[in-house]
């Protein structure tokens, strides 16, 4: 029983999510699973299957978001759009928040900057609660009971900067370790492996184990994340060196991540080449580039974009008031 009723949870969460977009007059899209090109973005990586015909096989790649098909939508004027669609990602540690499938809500705003989304964001977190009330014929209430604690989700949510959680409980500045060399000697200092690794990947390590834990378990958006790992986020214009990018937090679990988006083709060939050889050195897959969605970056440079992924098995384990993304599967 308690199984079903975390899958009518998810179906009530997918209700809501439609509803909210429609009301607002969004596109919903499905996108293709299989690809057999894919944007190179560092520590995320694909799983591989084989496609074999009568002429021969080839070789595709499982979509690790819906990103890349909803840009190359946008380029030909689809306009205001979102997908649910599953998502595959492959080399990911497991744990009580990680599956290697996941379903998840991406969308997208014209004219719009990370601040538009974050707000989105609020508005539709509030709305799923409001319809799961609903559901479960209670009181609407902004107070949602997850894990034994009572969380408040009456908005505005604070927007917390990573700059300065990494200074207060790393003690480092984000600006003084932007150098790979200087990261390096930090992290080795603070006894994390550094063989075989990049900048990136180590400052997530940071993150995860030093700042992450520090997080409150109220709704908080944590802005101010490096350029140097937000590749396809839109760099600030009073600091280029931080991304306009954020992150959602509930309960102390990721829900979302989003940014205003970036289209400097230039700057994103470069990121992915660069990923591309270290994956070669590494031995790690490498799926084709997607030169078409570069092109489509190209197409919609001009306008101001921003999105987001919303992980919608994390919302389950909310909504339902699991402790283990797993326990949303049968």
């Amino acid at each position: 029983m308690q199984k079903l009723q975390q899958l009518f949870i998810q179906e009530q969460i997918i209700i809501a999510i439609r509803k909210f977009f429609s009301e607002k007059g969004f596109h919903e899209v499905i996108t293709p699973v299989l690809n057999q090109a894919l944007p190179l973005e560092p520590n995320i990586y694909a799983f591989k299957t084989d496609w074999n015909t009568t002429k021969g096989k080839t070789s595709l790649y499982l979509q690790t978001s819906p990103e890349s098909y909803l840009k190359k939508l946008l380029a030909l004027g689809v306009g205001n759009c979102f997908s649910i669609s599953k998502s595959f990602r492959n080399l990911e540690s497991s744990g009580t928040r990680h599956n290697p499938e996941f379903l998840m809500l991406e969308w997208y705003r014209e004219n719009a900057d990370y601040f538009d989304i974050i707000k989105d964001t609020q508005d539709l977190i509030l709305s799923i609660k409001h319809h799961i009330d609903s559901y479960q014929n209670q009181n609407s209430s902004t107070i949602l009971e997850y894990q034994i604690q009572q969380i408040e989700l009456k908005t505005p949510w604070p927007i917390l900067s990573l700059v300065d959680l990494i200074s207060q409980y790393s003690n480092l500045q984000i600006e003084n370790i932007l150098d790979d060399s200087k990261l390096f000697e930090v992290a080795k200092q603070k006894g994390y492996d550094i063989k075989n690794t990049t900048w990136g990947a180590l400052f997530d390590q940071i993150f995860l184990n030093e700042i992450e834990p520090h997080l409150p378990i109220t709704p908080i958006f944590l802005t101010d994340f490096p350029s140097k790992t937000s590749p396809l986020c839109t760099p600030r214009n009073d600091k280029p060196y931080l991304a306009q990018r954020f992150e959602l937090y509930i309960a102390n679990i990721e829900l979302a991540n989003g940014n205003t988006e970036n289209t400097d083709t230039k700057t994103i060939i470069k990121v992915f080449e660069q990923e591309n050889n270290f994956r070669q050195k590494n031995k790690i897959l490498a799926p084709p580039i997607d030169q078409s969605f570069l092109t489509s970056l190209e197409k919609i440079k001009d306008k101001s974009y921003a999105g987001i992924g919303v992980g919608i098995d994390r919302l389950t384990m909310l909504f339902s008031n699991q402790a283990n993304i797993i326990d949303n599967l049968v």
